[in-house]
């Protein structure tokens, strides 16, 4: 006979300042203020004379870039829930013998984010400095 066993309606997770928190603070907080500072660039360069708006200063820019951010990552969520979810059918599927070199696979999170955000950096650098050529090229 199967004994069941009741699961609460709602699990109290508790909140820590986890290394993960302190590794994305230190790592995607400069990387949206440089995004912020490009968009900002952009904006003033481009959108101004091209549409005839007015100027933007940076705080509402990074006001949008939080909007904007917001809506995306909550589509982005659940892509995440149904990567998670596939991740855990998979691993339901690997043989017990082959659950290390899983773990393994899937422990490069670290590294490969700070790697992700070095060339964002790079890839923003390149970006402004085409971009303030191509206005001085225009103005």
């Amino acid at each position: 006979m199967l004994e069941t066993t009741k699961v609460p309606a709602t699990v109290k997770r508790s909140w820590k300042w986890s290394p993960e928190f302190h590794f994305e603070l230190l790592i995607d907080l400069p990387i949206g203020l440089y995004i912020t500072f490009v968009a900002h660039c952009f904006w003033n360069w481009f959108v101004v004379p091209a549409l005839r708006l007015p100027e933007i200063s940076f705080l509402h820019m990074l006001g949008l870039w939080w909007m904007i951010a917001l809506v995306i990552r909550s589509s982005a969520e659940r892509e995440i829930r149904a990567l998670v979810f596939l991740l855990g059918v998979i691993g339901l599927c690997v043989p017990p013998e082959r659950t290390r070199e899983l773990e393994e696979l899937m422990d490069f999170r670290s590294l490969e984010e700070l790697l992700n955000g070095l060339w964002q950096i790079i890839r923003l650098t390149l970006t402004l400095a085409l971009g303030f050529g191509l206005h001085l090229l225009i103005s």
